[in-house]
């Protein structure tokens, strides 16, 4: 089966290709996918995770960029899948391409996508709905990351240096403490236990996995009503995922 989808970001199409190359940088825009090692020269080994409801669907495949134009931003790869623990695959030709269009830049991908086993029953219009919602959620990750960059590299101008010899702002002569300054924190008494540290938050690809795959469930059950051929139709999504999300977040070679 083929389909097309497509997504529009407000940056020039040099940021947005160079974006793109970066696996380690745009990998987190697409929900649940990850880049697991590189096998070779344009070659890596890619995986997924959908959740739907108390069961979570993983993939595991490679994926071989096959051609790419850096002049004309347009990029094809191969990619074939199959489950962690089951019997479906998939084999997938995607062609990534980017222009320029009026202060933004517009990505189109088309695919042309072969199932088998439980993914092999689910029809084209679930596909390409599914599909089309991820592509979605992707962009506007892309945007967001793409906005946020240059408030963070535009961090605030360092002070000028002191001239030699002169004490640091604020600071008072030797041996006063400067006005409002913090009293030295006392030592903890002999024996007690050391303060709990506050655990680390949540990467944010892990936390961005969850809603994905619910979004991608409520497509397919407005579509479908039987569990049995939701779950196969998850297991179709979670493999066009992992190749559409790995073309997406490639590193040049």
């Amino acid at each position: 089966m083929r389909f097309e989808n497509g997504f529009a970001v407000d940056a020039p199409a040099e940021e947005v290709w160079a974006a793109l190359l970066d696996v380690e940088r745009v990998a987190p825009c697409m929900p649940g996918a990850e880049v697991l090692e590189r096998t070779g020269e344009d070659a890596y080994k890619v995986g997924i995770r959908v959740k739907v409801g108390p069961i979570t669907m993983r993939y595991r495949g490679n994926v071989k960029i096959a051609e790419r134009d850096e002049d004309a931003h347009v990029a094809t790869m191969r990619a074939k899948a199959r489950e962690a623990r089951g019997q479906g695959a998939a084999d997938a030709t995607v062609r990534m391409a980017l222009a320029q269009e009026d202060g933004h830049t517009r990505a189109t991908l088309a695919t042309d996508l072969q199932l088998s086993g439980r993914a092999a029953g689910m029809g084209r219009g679930v596909i390409a709905d599914v599909a089309a919602r991820l592509i979605e959620r992707f962009a506007d990750n892309l945007a967001e990351m793409l906005e946020g960059e240059p408030a963070e590299l535009a961090a605030a101008p360092e002070p000028p240096a002191p001239p030699p010899g002169a004490a640091p702002p604020g600071a008072g002569p030797p041996g006063v403490a400067p006005p409002h300054a913090a009293p030295p924190e006392a030592a903890p008494p002999l024996g007690a236990a050391p303060p709990p540290h506050a655990a680390p938050p949540r990467p944010a690809a892990a936390q961005e996995s969850l809603p994905a795959g619910e979004l991608a469930a409520g497509v397919i059950a407005g579509r479908l009503g039987r569990p049995a051929t939701l779950l196969a139709a998850t297991a179709g999504v979670a493999a066009v995922g992992a190749g559409i999300g790995y073309l997406l977040g490639r590193r040049r070679a």
